[in-house]
This record gives C-alpha cells, structure tokens and sequence, in this order.
C-alpha cells in the first residue's frame, strides 16, 4: 500500500493559520507541564545533596558532570537540525525547525548547571592543561573561557528562537485576547510584517544559526579537554573533542525524531508531520552513525596499538576497567543497534523505526557520557600516567534524583516555552504552502518547489 510522504496542509495559508493557532490555544491539560514540573523538583532536591556536600571530592560530581554534558549533547544540540537545513533549503524541514530551535530553552538550564562545575577545575600549576603555553596566565583562565563560551551559547541560542518565532508571535498575538495577547504584544514589538522586517528576521535567523553551531563546537571542545582529557593523566587525545561533536551532533538529531514523534502523537499536528519528517532525519541519521564510529575509532586505534604504559592506562579508566560495561552497552546503543536497524529499508523508512533507533541513541550518549566523565572525574590529574585505575564510582540517590530532574527539567523548559511559541513554524509552512503546486508528470503526480532565495 502506497503511503504518502508528505504532511496533508489546509488548502489556504488562511486556513492553515488558523488550524494552527486553535492547537497552540489549546495546548491541553497541562498534565505534562505539572508532571515534569514535578520531576524537574526532585532534580532541584537531588542538586541540593550534592552541593551539600562540597567541593572536596571531585570524584562525587562525576555523575553530574556526565548529566551536564548529557544535556549539552542531546538537547543543546538539537537546534544544529534546524541551521543546518535551513541553510540547505531542505523543503522538508519546515514543519519540524521549530521543534528543534525550542530546545534552545533548555540552554539556561544547562547554564546554571555548569557553574558549580566551574569550582572542579584544578589548579593550573603541576598537571597538563591546555593553557600551560599562557606564562603567567591567570588560575581562572579556564572557568572565565568556558563560561563565556556557554553563555554565547545560550545567547546565540535564545536570539536564533526569538527572531525565527517572531513573525509567529505576531501572527498569534493579531488572534488572541486578554492577558494572552498582551504577553504577545509585549513579545512581538512593533512586528507588521514589512519587507525591512522580513530581511531582519531572514538575516538574524542565518547569523544567529550559524554561530549557534561555531560555538556548540567550541563548547564541546572545552568541555572534553577541561572535564576529561586534562584530568586523566597520561590522555593525549586531539580527535577526542572532535569525536565529542559528532556524538553530539548525532544525538542532538535524534532527540529532535523523538520530539516530533511526540507532538505527532500527543500534540495533535498528526497531518503536519507525516512519513517525509522522519525518514529525511534518519537518512542523516546514518551518516552521523558512521562518523561516531570513525571518530571513536581514530581515537581508540592510537592508544590501541602504542601500548605506552600511559595509554594502557588511560584505556583502563575510561575503557576495559571499571566501566566496560557501561562502554560496551554505549557502544551497542551509540553505533551498533543504530546502523543494524537504519539499513534496514523498511526501518529507515517508517515513522517508528527511526524514533526508536533514536530512543537507543539517547541511552547510548548517556552511558558513553558515563564512562568518560565519571572516570575522569575519578582520577588524579596531577602525574604522567594512571599509577592505579579507580573503582566504579557508583551513582548515589542525589545522582539518581539529578538525572530524573534534568529529563523533567527538560520537558518542563520545552512545554512551557510551546506555550509561548507555536511549536510548528507558521510562516515556514505557509511559505512552503505558497511555493509548491502538484503536477502531473507521464502518470505521476509530482511536487514542484520554488526557491527564490
């Protein structure tokens, strides 16, 4: 049976605003919002134990160290779907940019998060640190550059969902009343839709995503050297951060397939997100598989095939010790069970194939997350080697308590941005509406797309 791929839009841009709009009015219960909510306070709890017990044991923050460069990698970096094809023209991308751009809510979270991991960087003086070449640079060099670089993030992150949402809030304040309307008002400003506007927008849009991604990279770049290779002894890795991008990349991608899914299935947008939504991202998907294992694999055969005493123990920490386990069962969820199950044709072009192959990914970026910052944060920077590998640095109820929050935190952060910001891009999809005509070719009806860009 042929099914159609592509998303059954109202007849008119008229009609699809305001279908549209009647779902963004009527956002639901709020069941999701309190329960979130509800998780998103024991992670407060959770983050509450663990300040309590100081800074001294840097091995103790391993499981939040591996949860803030969890959410770096899957919810911070959703955003890259929507600048990436936005800057390809990808017609099948616009009813899902939204979807992703939303995630960038979740960056204040993340913001917050990393300060008191700014009090576990060591001392400059007496280990290897990426900034020794600075003579007489100052001890805070490190936590002054990584905050900087995250709050760019965030603020790169928030002005590229502003400025692409504006027209929408326009649209959305025109059509409500009340209090809701004077909240939209004071969002839109003084947006009437003139041409000096629109190329406002179209620019701030490009500018904003494309140093949305700059940044992500450098922040996973400092992230892994300050929180991972720096702290074990002996880890001489420049394709590690490289590789930390990719996975990111890769996981940022499925978390935005799982969020689709759920605003296919519980957020009544079925007849905008059809079969094109999620077989495109999985066919990007795949490659990105491939790169996690190419990366991890220039990465691992170096240390593989040196042996030096160092590297042998650098593979013990973070590999074939303690956690190999947890490696191993990363290494199933990250590339195995992922590039099985989207070669398979009838997989990849589904609508559950790739939320599911997205679902193992998450859980795979999670343990890989694990097993490299919690080892890390187990051992003594300061030496030429590993002298002796440490045990499992085994979650507690604060660990358990923070990860419940920060998933609750982050479907708290991305419903309640929905509330404001129609989840579904208004003025991309009436666009997209306006550019296309079906045509008949020999016995076929195809879609003609215009792009005057």
């Amino acid at each position: 049976m042929h099914v159609d791929p592509r998303p059954h839009l109202p007849e008119t841009p008229r009609a699809l605003t305001q279908n549209l709009l009647q779902r963004f009015y009527n956002p639901g219960s709020g069941l999701v919002l309190a329960l979130s909510g509800l998780l998103f306070l024991l992670g407060i709890a959770g983050f509450a134990m663990r300040l309590s017990g100081g800074f001294e044991d840097r091995a103790a923050w391993g499981f939040y160290a591996a949860t803030f460069v969890f959410l770096l990698s899957t919810a911070q970096a959703a955003p890259c779907l929507a600048v990436a094809t936005r800057l390809s023209q990808g017609y099948w991308r616009k009813p899902i940019v939204r979807a992703a751009e939303l995630f960038t809510a979740v960056g204040v979270l993340n913001l917050l998060l990393l300060l008191p991991l700014l009090a576990l960087i060591p001392p400059l003086e007496g280990r290897r640190t990426f900034w020794m070449a600075w003579a007489g640079a100052p001890q805070t060099i490190p936590q002054a550059v990584l905050l900087l670089g995250m709050l760019g993030l965030v603020v790169c992150g928030l002005g590229l969902l502003y400025t692409s949402a504006l027209p929408d809030i326009a649209a959305a304040r025109d059509h409500a009343s009340g209090t809701r309307r004077s909240l939209l008002a004071a969002l839109a400003g003084n947006w009437v839709g003139t041409a000096h506007q629109w190329k406002i927008v179209r620019t701030g849009v490009t500018y904003f995503g494309i140093f949305y991604l700059i940044i992500l990279v450098g922040v996973n770049f400092l992230v892994s050297v300050e929180y991972a290779i720096t702290l074990v002894p002996g880890w001489r890795d420049p394709i590690f951060p490289a590789y930390q991008a990719v996975s990111s990349f890769q996981a940022g991608l499925a978390t935005v397939i799982i969020c689709v899914g759920a605003l296919r299935a519980f957020g009544g947008y079925r007849q905008y997100l059809a079969l094109d939504q999620f077989w495109n991202p999985a066919k990007i998907l795949l490659p990105l598989t491939l790169l996690w294992f190419y990366f991890w694999w220039c990465s691992f055969i170096i240390f593989w095939y040196g042996r030096t005493p160092a590297e042998v123990g650098v593979l013990q920490v973070i590999m074939f010790g303690p956690y190999r386990t947890v490696f191993i069962l990363g290494f199933l969820c990250s590339f195995v069970i992922p590039l099985l199950l989207l070669i398979w044709n009838p997989i990849r072009t589904s609508i559950k194939g790739p939320i599911i192959v997205s679902v193992f990914i998450l859980i795979g970026n999670f343990l890989d997350r694990v097993r490299i910052y919690a080892a890390s944060f187990s051992t003594d920077p300061f030496g030429q080697r590993v002298e002796q590998v440490p045990a499992t640095n085994f979650p507690d109820l604060a660990d358990v308590l923070l990860l419940i929050g920060a998933v609750g935190a982050v479907v708290f952060l991305y419903s309640l941005a929905s509330r404001f910001i129609p989840p579904l891009s208004l003025w991309e999809l009436k666009e997209g509406q306006l550019l296309t005509r079906v045509r008949s070719l020999i016995r076929n009806q195809v879609v003609v797309i215009g792009k005057p860009e």
